[in-house]
């Protein structure tokens, strides 16, 4: 093996040097450097995505609370309205069961009134027709 023979070890302890150097030479002067120059780019491309989606995410968050607060604001309002319904149809309610109560008082009272009549009649009809049957029963028995 040609490598091997002590002789050719200068030289290629030589070529070793020139050609490590040559290539540290060109790793360290062009191709790091752009390395470097494309990975700042894009630390710099997802820095400014992350501070885009941190905008967003605030905005959105602002158009949440905003959205929250209009549904409070408009459940608040509902139940207001609700509420001066209900009191509206309560009084209403007892607007309309005062007249149906006084409505049932009458009738019911004209209708005590009516039976009292009929009673009376009744009662009097009564006293007639015993009055007659009593004379008749007195006619026969010839009193």
């Amino acid at each position: 093996m040609p490598q091997l023979e002590p002789s050719s070890y200068i030289s290629q302890i030589f070529w070793l040097t020139i050609t490590f150097l040559s290539l540290w030479f060109v790793m360290s002067w062009f191709i790091i450097p752009r390395i470097k120059e494309i990975v700042d780019a894009r630390e710099q491309k997802i820095e400014d995505y992350v501070q885009k989606a941190s905008l967003i995410n605030k905005q959105a968050l602002q158009t949440l609370e905003r959205y929250q607060k209009a549904i409070e604001s408009a459940k608040a309002q509902a139940e207001e309205k609700i509420s001066a319904q209900k009191q509206e149809l309560s009084q209403i309610l007892e607007a309309k069961k005062s007249e149906i109560d006084a409505a049932i008082t009458e009738k019911m009272d004209e209708s005590k009134r009516v039976l009292d009549e009929d009673r009376e009649q009744t009662l009097n009809a009564i006293d007639e027709i015993s009055q007659k049957t009593a004379d008749i029963i007195l006619q026969k028995l010839g009193f």
